[in-house]
């Protein structure tokens, strides 16, 4: 095996295994936070709006994991710059995200989820046409389809943006920014199921376009 395949075939393990201790940095980050200056009982709407966000930054960190790393596995290639900053980006990003959970003020994480969000969807963008330049994995191109998993991801840039503005001109309730706070768990779930099942279909495209570039048995022998 030569150099070049070696690479290929370490890069995809190696990055993933990078990105789970990242994320699983942000985990205990997220959770040290917590016990250090977040209150989180007794049971009220503040609270509770806490509570929402902790579970939507988590909700918010598998869709992550599991997006690059099912693009990650995916893909034979020798690393580019681009890979190695995706890996480091998006836990990065998470990282940053934790120190606006459970503030007093409540539109500063809302302004954040539309920068996250905005990441996100150039992140998936990028990673999905790095892919899909691939000869064998030129199906993944159905993954970045408008009304895709990405509509997610576009249409809460705004909703957060507005709804961050409106925040910040005490124009929200305390029950509508416990509803904002939980709102991104669903909607990282809608993520997750959209593209989990795209990928699926993405992958058996692939194979069925692979198996029909194969002659067939005994082609050729005459």
């Amino acid at each position: 095996m030569g150099l070049g395949e070696r690479i290929k075939n370490q890069f995809p393990a190696l990055s993933i295994t990078l990105l789970s201790v990242l994320i699983a940095l942000f985990f205990s980050d997220l959770v040290a936070a917590a016990h250090s200056r977040m209150t989180l009982w007794p049971l009220n709407v503040d609270t509770l709006r806490t509570w929402g966000q902790i579970v939507a930054m988590g909700a918010c960190a598998l869709a992550s994991w599991v997006f690059l790393a099912h693009i990650g596995i995916s893909r034979l290639r020798i690393p580019t710059l681009d890979d190695s900053i995706v890996v480091f980006l998006t836990p990065v990003a998470l990282l940053i995200g934790n120190s606006f959970v459970g503030l007093e003020e409540f539109w500063p994480w809302l302004y954040y989820a539309s920068f996250y969000l905005a990441m996100s969807a150039g992140t998936m963008a990028m990673q999905i046409r790095m892919a899909s330049r691939e000869r064998e994995l030129a199906s993944f191109g159905r993954l970045a389809r408008p009304f895709g998993p990405i509509l997610v991801l576009t249409v809460g840039i705004p909703f957060y943006a507005a709804a961050a503005w409106a925040d910040s001109r005490a124009m929200l309730s305390p029950e509508v920014e416990l509803l904002l706070a939980i709102s991104p768990t669903p909607a990282a779930l809608v993520f997750l199921h959209l593209f989990v099942r795209d990928w699926h279909r993405a992958i058996a495209q692939a194979q069925a376009s692979e198996a029909n570039s194969q002659p067939p048995p005994g082609a050729g022998i005459g």
